[in-house]
């Protein structure tokens, strides 16, 4: 790692911090994921461990979120939808059901 570390206040910061990651999934449960980190660091006393673990979530629906000028997507209750060219709204994925009207005001003739 090179810079000064920000957590580490020494007069020494000679940018040999070492760090170590180990990504793993556990054998008994293939749903976990773990990852175990180390930093190793001469203003540490001893080299710093922690482990994190991840549940993997089998029914997740992955939406990329970008704060563009030119996005074309539209979450309406939790789906996720197109707008097309002419400002019509179409499904994003095969099979979509159409968005739910309620979330809609009445049209006013």
């Amino acid at each position: 790692m090179k810079a000064p570390a920000c957590r580490f206040t020494t007069d020494n910061q000679n940018n040999q911090t070492v760090i170590k990651e180990r990504l793993f999934l556990d054998k008994a449960n293939p749903d976990a994921l773990s990852d175990e980190i180390t930093v190793i660091d001469h203003a540490l006393t001893r080299p710093w461990t922690v482990t994190k673990r991840y549940r993997r979530d089998t029914d997740a629906i992955r939406l990329e979120y970008n704060c563009s000028e030119d996005n074309h997507h539209v979450l309406i209750g939790g789906q996720d939808y197109f707008l097309s060219g002419d400002n019509m709204l179409m499904p994003s994925k095969k099979g979509q059901a159409p968005p739910d009207l309620r979330y809609f005001n009445p049209a006013r003739n």
